[in-house]
C-alpha cells in the first residue's frame, strides 16, 4: 500500500515593499517596463497601488531601466548586507599577493606601477588608491610589521656552502655530531639607556607627560654573554657567563680573558664546543689556543647568518624584558641591576638552541 507523500509548505513570500522582502520577479519587472514603454504608467489603479504600497516605486523602475540600458538585463542582485564590492579583485589580487611575497618592502606606488605593467595594454586598467591596496592586502592576510634587511652576501655560493657545512658536517667542519648539551654559544651586544625609553604616554588635558629619565645620549654598555645548550630548571639553572663594562669595545685581550674564565669553570673531564660568529676578535690565535688548551673545540657560524645563533634570540629577550622594567631604569647603574635580574630569571636556554635547529641531544 502506497501512502501519500508528506506535503511541505514553502516559506511565506515577503512583499518587495518591505525592506527585507523578496525582489520582484523578472516577469513582473518586464510587465512594468512594458507599461512604462507604452505610457500607461499613470493609470488610476497603478497610482492607487503605488500609494498602498503594492507597486514598485518610480525610483525602482528608473533603476531597472538604467540597468537594462547598461548591462542588458534587469535581473535582481543578491543581497550582500550593504557590503561594498571589492575594487581590487580577480587577477590583480593574485598579482598583488605574489608581488608582496617577493618584495615585502615595496611601497604602494611601486605596487601600482607593477600592476600597471602587468596589465599593459588593458584600456580598462585603473590605478588603485592606497586605501584600496591596504584593504586588499588585509584581505590576503598581509599586515604591517617591522622589517629587517638580509645582506646580499648571504646568497653568495661560498656562504651558502659554509652554512650547509655548519649544520650537516661533523667536527671540525660543523656541529652535526655534537650534542646540544655540549655546546656553548656566545656573542656581544651594546645596551643603550635611551633605546628603552618610551616616547609617549597619557595625562590629563593640559598636563604634559613627564617622567624621570635620561635627557641626553647615554653611554654605551657592552655585554659579553655565553650560554650553555643543556636543559635547565629552577633548581638547576643552565650555565651562563656574562661580563658588562662601559668603556671601549670588545678587544682581543678582553675576549680572551672571558674565554679563559669560561674554560676554567667548565668540567675538565668533558669536552665542550664553542660556537660564535667569525668576528676578528673571536678568531684570534690567543682565543683558539685557550680553547684547545682546555681540551675543548670551536666551530664558527657561517658569515651573515645571525639567525643560526641562539644568543641572538636571547639578546632580543633581554631587550624586551628591559623594556617592561622601564619604570626602574633611570641611570646607568639601574641598567646593570635590571640586566642582572633579567638574565638570572631565565633558567633554561635550550629552547633557544632548539629554535635554531640544534636537535642533537
Amino acid at each position: 500500500m502506497v501512502g501519500k507523500a508528506k506535503k511541505t509548505l514553502q516559506s511565506e513570500v515577503r512583499h518587495p515593499s518591505n525592506k527585507i522582502g523578496d525582489p520582484y520577479s523578472q516577469d513582473f519587472r518586464a510587465y512594468i517596463l512594458d507599461l512604462v514603454g507604452v505610457g500607461n504608467f499613470n493609470q488610476d489603479a497603478i497610482r492607487e497601488a503605488l500609494n498602498n504600497p503594492l507597486f514598485p516605486s518610480k525610483a525602482s523602475i528608473s533603476r531597472w531601466r538604467k540597468q537594462q540600458r547598461e548591462v542588458g538585463h534587469f535581473r535582481p542582485y543578491k543581497r550582500n548586507g550593504n557590503i561594498k564590492r571589492e575594487v581590487l579583485r580577480g587577477h590583480d589580487l593574485i598579482l598583488l599577493s605574489l608581488y608582496r611575497t617577493a618584495i615585502p618592502k615595496a611601497t604602494h606606488a611601486e605596487v601600482n606601477a607593477f600592476l600597471y605593467r602587468a596589465n599593459f595594454g588593458d584600456p580598462n586598467f585603473r590605478f588603485y588608491h592606497h586605501s584600496q591596496l591596504s584593504k586588499a592586502e588585509a584581505l590576503l592576510g598581509f599586515s604591517r610589521k617591522k622589517g629587517s634587511t638580509t645582506a646580499w652576501q648571504v646568497f653568495l655560493p661560498r656562504n651558502i656552502q659554509k652554512r650547509w657545512d655548519y649544520w650537516h658536517l661533523p667536527y671540525p667542519f660543523g656541529i652535526a655530531n655534537i650534542r646540544r648539551a655540549d655546546i656553548v654559544d656566545l656573542d656581544e651586544c651594546g645596551v643603550f639607556l635611551e633605546k628603552s625609553d618610551r616616547k609617549s604616554g597619557k595625562a590629563y588635558v593640559g598636563i604634559s607627560v613627564n617622567h624621570a629619565g635620561p635627557y641626553s645620549r647615554s653611554e654605551k654598555w657592552n655585554l659579553l654573554m655565553a650560554v650553555s645548550g643543556e636543559e635547565g630548571n629552577e633548581q638547576n639553572p643552565a650555565k651562563r657567563w656574562t661580563e658588562l663594562w662601559l668603556e671601549g669595545g670588545t678587544t682581543n685581550e678582553k675576549f680572551s680573558a672571558f674565554i679563559n674564565r669560561i674554560c676554567e669553570y667548565l668540567p675538565h673531564d668533558r669536552s665542550f664546543t664553542f660556537t660564535m660568529d667569525n668576528l676578528n676578535s673571536h678568531k684570534s690565535v690567543a682565543v683558539q689556543n685557550i680553547i684547545f688548551h682546555y681540551g675543548h673545540a670551536v666551530v664558527y657560524r657561517a658569515p651573515y647568518y645571525a639567525c643560526d645563533g641562539p644568543i641572538e634570540y636571547i639578546f632580543n629577550t633581554l631587550q624586551s624584558m628591559l623594556r617592561s622594567n622601564l619604570q626602574n631604569i633611570v641611570v646607568g647603574d639601574d641598567i646593570v641591576r635590571e640586566l642582572g635580574c633579567v638574565i638570572a630569571s631565565i633558567d633554561d636556554f635550550s629552547v633557544y638552541f632548539k629554535h635554531c635547529g640544534f636537535i642533537n641531544e
